[in-house]
């Protein structure tokens, strides 16, 4: 027989009428975001997608049959697979600009939500081998905020949760869920981070500035503060407990700030160390959606 009470509490946590503002303002930045990442891909989207690129239609078809990979190819879905022309993908990112600007602004309902979680799944799988976490901890978050009502105006982002306002149980369960998966994904970064050596003997947060491809700043100079041991070791061993203190302190009503703040400085670490922008901009805005 079940527990009453753990249903009645399993409801409240999921489904409870809740006001739209904190889901309102996870969506607009996360809509900001998408907005940039499409405008970033204008500069090789002919170069990768089109006639004989890289990753043309023609090139990956031949590549998957030749890897005998069909199979595992068989969910990778965009209507950007059926065409080659340049023109295409540009009003493609066009379309998904113009979307995500108009979500941000509260307009087309929920349908525009919804064909701006489709427009970014599409260019992410035909990015396939070029989308990364970053793009999958984007989708995630597009597809729970859809859930929720849409704002219609800017007193719905700009508002205290505590005025309330309209309420709906969609919004509880959108705001629970971007909570969630933001949660999960924490504890199995914070779970891979104790598999690596690099994060036990203080040199990951070296690590993560080392690559060259990867960088924006160069922390590795010479004259560098990182490349001190007692500060990159430092900085390594805080970038591993900031995660399961962080959440934890977020989920608590009292220390909720004080663990969304714990949470966002380790985004801004791994943004400006290993240049994982996409991926640390999302991270902290579904960080936001968190409540006891």
């Amino acid at each position: 027989m079940s527990d009453p009470q753990l249903n009645h509490a399993w409801d409240r946590f999921w489904f409870s009428p809740a006001p739209l503002v904190i889901v309102a303002r996870v969506r607009v930045l996360l809509c900001v975001i998408t907005a940039i990442y499409f405008a970033s891909c204008f500069s090789d989207a002919a170069f990768w997608y089109t006639g004989g690129g890289p990753l043309s239609p023609t090139r990956v078809s031949s590549f998957l049959s030749t890897g005998g990979l069909e199979s595992n190819a068989k969910w990778i879905v965009s209507p950007l697979f059926l065409t080659e022309s340049s023109w295409i993908y540009y009003l493609y990112l066009v379309a998904g600009i113009v979307v995500a600007l108009m979500v941000a602004a509260g307009r087309g309902g929920r349908i525009a939500s919804w064909a701006l979680w489709l427009l970014l799944v599409g260019w992410a799988n035909r990015a396939m081998i070029l989308s990364g976490l970053g793009e999958t901890l984007l989708s995630l978050g597009l597809f729970a905020s859809a859930i929720a009502p849409p704002h219609r105006d800017w007193k719905a982002v700009l508002a205290k949760p505590a005025d309330g306002g309209p309420q709906h149980w969609s919004t509880r369960l959108s705001s629970r869920l971007l909570a969630t998966q933001i949660t999960l994904i924490g504890a199995a970064t914070f779970i891979t981070m104790l598999g690596g050596r690099v994060w036990f003997n203080g040199l990951g947060a070296f690590a993560m500035a080392a690559p060259v491809a990867d960088r924006t700043i160069d922390w590795t100079a010479a004259d560098s503060l990182l490349v001190r041991p007692w500060f990159h070791e430092s900085l390594t061993h805080l970038l591993v407990i900031a995660l399961p203190v962080g959440f934890t302190l977020a989920w608590i009503r009292k220390s909720n700030r004080i663990g969304q703040a714990t949470l966002i400085a380790w985004c801004i670490a791994v943004a400006l160390l290993g240049s994982h922008w996409m991926y640390a901009a999302v991270f902290a805005a579904m960080v936001l959606a968190i409540r006891d």
